[in-house]
């Protein structure tokens, strides 16, 4: 048994359990010490089974490749439906049709953009940043600070303020108030 690593000095710790030594730092690794004693030969015969091994591994990996070019060949023979270009181009006019159907074509649309609550409370006069602001109704009968008009859920508290709401946009945490249309 070695103390230190032939190749770097370095100290190696005991031996595992099949007898072999490894340096934790270059990585020498010494041949099992029941190998050496019961063999003439060491290196040739290692060098025998390893050059086996290495020949296995091309084997499997070379009929590997021909099985997977073979199932690859097929397939496209064969062609699932979903995965035809007729299909794809179907698909991308579909979306496309639908996000042209979102686009507002109501020019009253494009006057009123969406808020999120803040921006809807300034709009309407108030200020974010004091906590004693306040914003009036359109009759003037309420006035509410802004944690009382962030607790808002009906459309009709928001009427009251000449304000709609759309409960999609909320739920998809996008911008959700605009001002009412004039009618």
């Amino acid at each position: 048994m070695l103390e230190t690593c032939p190749r770097c000095s370095h100290r190696l710790g005991p031996p595992l359990k099949s007898g072999r030594q490894v340096c934790a730092n270059c990585g020498w690794s010494s041949a099992t010490l029941s190998s050496s004693q019961s063999s003439s030969e060491p290196g040739v015969a290692a060098s025998t089974g390893s050059l086996l091994q290495v020949c296995g591994r091309i084997l499997k990996r070379l009929f590997q490749y021909i099985s997977s070019s073979i199932k690859l060949w097929l397939g496209k023979s064969k062609q699932n439906p979903k995965l035809q270009p007729g299909n794809m181009v179907k698909g991308l006019a579909d979306k496309l049709s639908n996000l042209e159907h979102a686009i507002p074509t109501d020019v009253s649309d494009v006057n009123r953009p969406w808020m999120t609550v803040e921006e809807a409370f300034v709009h309407l006069g108030g200020d974010v940043r004091h906590p004693t602001s306040v914003v009036h109704s359109l009759d003037g009968r309420s006035r509410v600070p802004l944690a009382r008009f962030r607790e808002f859920y009906s459309d009709k508290e928001f009427q009251a303020f000449g304000l709609e709401m759309s409960l999609e946009r909320r739920r998809s945490g996008k911008p959700w108030i605009r001002l009412q249309a004039e009618q």
